[in-house]
């Protein structure tokens, strides 16, 4: 027998119960007009069971599902981010490559599961591929010049591992790379330096220290300085240190829909901007270097660097230990790329309707990141359910709970369309987890200059589902709480509960950091999770810390700072 449920303090009526009404009703109105008593028929007691079942469904929806749905759009248009699928990451690593070519990420990549199942990846970031070599890679340390896996002298073999003495110089640690480039110098190029996750001091430092190229006569000059700034993915961007307007790479829709958190691999992979004329220094071995470089090149190689080269020099704090057993390799014409695939459907309204539930291939595990556009069939785009200033016969699409609706677009005759042709964005989520290195290795977008192969240098790491989201009511309470401002201790814990479920404890503690020459106060908040509720937790906490220091530091008050750490543990409380 069915048992009643509370909802919204009142009893929802089952089908049990409405059945019994209308059966009692029945009888009543039977015996008010004939005078006789009803006798028990099947097709009868089918009628009243179906309708009663129809009934108790609109009961269920007029007293949980449509106030829910009303909680879920208020909460949306307050500004609560959507829970999202977190795209695996990995390298990507272009070769033979006979001319310049610009990859965006509206370049389409695929590999292949283990299973042989298809997962298709776009690049984080924009750059250019070029036919560049990397001639000499070598890191500076204790007086000693040690060769980094990577470099391959032009024409000849690769650089060996090895080390040398230079006791001459006295300095800090410092990276040093010499790289054979076309007309456009180092323009856009993507540079891959694999850093040991022992040692997360040397990654560390390699994005806070200045990246410096190195004039005519092999010196540091001020108009070759570089810095660093992130990008999709976690990806280091450098600008031109004296350039009040770093260079942005040309914005791609995708990029413009979906914006990517830092990942795994992201700090490692470090893209350069455009090198003007009058910045394209090339210079031969640093002095004081000619020696001790020489000694580390392949036997009968030694005036492979005798030849004009770009030299790149970072120079690193002192006090950083290991740098030349933590700098594993580098590697040119890389680029971090995500499990995040462009999916085309068209949607004919006479079979499939105007609501259409998005599952590509059938695979229930791919997962919406995010709508591209919605083109109806006299060619015009469809607007969002929520944009007003879109005129009323523009045709409107709205996505909620993996369902597409469509309004149609109608016509000046008042003809409606009768399809459209979406462009959705899908993850595959922890199903494009464990690619090994070379699984990667097709270009479904034609180039339009050059060819190039690609293959991924490293396992692709960090995606997983969606995590679980607070019920609308918790999530609304927490808006209503916060008023979406941070300003107390207890608003910066509900807050963190409220877009991550999983956080355990939590713990604010205020702190200084030095800015601009000056002691500024900071809001150090620390999450503390279970590693045994993610799939890759090494992987995601990195998406996790940076996703909720964005969002506490959007709802901090005008001059408070939010720093967010993420550890594995129960903390204090």
């Amino acid at each position: 027998m069915d048992t009643p449920a509370r909802v919204l303090g009142q009893t929802v009526r089952t089908a049990s119960e409405i059945n019994s009404e209308l059966r009692r009703e029945f009888d009543r109105a039977l015996y008010a007009h004939h005078g006789t008593q009803s006798r028990p028929d099947p097709v009868l007691a089918t009628l009243f069971h179906t309708l009663s079942v129809q009934i108790a469904r609109v009961y269920d929806e007029a007293e949980s599902v449509f106030p829910a749905t009303v909680l879920d759009d208020l909460v949306g248009v307050l500004g609560m981010p959507p829970r999202l699928a977190h795209p695996a990451q990995t390298v990507v690593h272009f070769t033979r490559i006979d001319q310049r070519e610009r990859i965006t990420p509206e370049t389409e990549l695929f590999g292949a599961t283990r299973t042989g199942e298809q997962v298709g990846f776009a690049p984080d970031e924009s750059i250019e591929i070029a036919p560049t070599q990397l001639v000499f890679a070598a890191v500076f340390e204790d007086g000693r010049l040690h060769a980094v896996p990577g470099a391959r002298v032009a024409g000849g073999p690769p650089v060996p591992p090895g080390s040398t003495s230079l006791a001459c110089w006295k300095s800090p640690p410092a990276l040093y790379l010499a790289l054979r480039a076309d007309a456009q110098h180092l323009g856009g190029m993507g540079l891959y330096v694999d850093t040991s996750a022992d040692n997360p001091a040397v990654a560390a430092a390699l994005a806070r220290s200045p990246w410096q190229l190195l004039d005519r006569a092999g010196c540091v000059w001020e108009e070759g300085m570089l810095r660093g700034r992130t990008g999709r993915g976690g990806v280091q961007r450098l600008s031109w240190l004296d350039d009040p307007a770093p260079d942005h790479a040309p914005d791609a829709s995708l990029s413009r829909v979906l914006r990517l958190d830092d990942g795994v691999y992201g700090g490692q992979l470090w893209i350069f901007p455009h090198v003007p004329p009058e910045r394209r220094a090339l210079c031969t071995l640093p002095p004081g270097m000619e020696d001790a470089a020489r000694r580390l090149l392949p036997e009968g190689h030694a005036g492979a660097l005798d030849e004009p080269l770009a030299w790149v020099r970072v120079p690193l704090p002192a006090g950083v230990d290991g740098v030349a057993d933590a700098v594993q390799r580098v590697v040119v014409n890389c680029v971090t790329a995500s499990n995040v695939e462009v999916w085309n459907e068209q949607v004919l309204f006479d079979r499939a309707g105007h609501v259409v539930t998005l599952a590509p291939e059938g695979h229930a595990g791919r997962h919406v990141m995010g709508i591209l556009s919605v083109i109806g069939e006299a060619a015009t785009p469809y607007a969002e359910e929520s944009e007003v200033t879109a005129p009323l016969t523009h045709g409107r699409y709205r996505y909620r709970a993996g369902e597409l609706e469509f309004r149609p677009a109608r016509g000046p005759t008042g003809r409606m369309d009768g399809y459209a042709m979406a462009r959705l964005l899908f993850c595959d989520a922890d199903r494009a987890n464990g690619m090994e290195g070379g699984d990667l290795r097709r270009i479904a977008s034609s180039l339009s200059n050059a060819t190039a192969q690609v293959t991924n240098l490293t396992v692709t790491r960090g995606g997983c589902a969606p995590p679980p989201f607070a019920p609308a009511r918790t999530r609304f309470a927490e808006l209503l709480r916060t008023r979406e401002r941070v300003v107390t201790a207890a608003d910066i814990d509900v807050a963190t509960r409220a877009f991550e479920p999983r956080v355990r404890s939590v713990q604010v503690e205020g702190g200084s950091e030095l800015h601009d020459g000056a002691l500024r106060r900071v809001e150090v908040v620390t999450a503390f999770v279970d590693p045994a509720e993610f799939a890759d937790p090494q992987a995601e906490v990195i998406r996790l810390r940076g996703q909720l220091q964005r969002h506490l530091q959007e709802r901090a008050i005008l001059g408070q700072q939010v720093r967010v750490a993420v550890e594995f543990g129960w903390g204090d409380g």
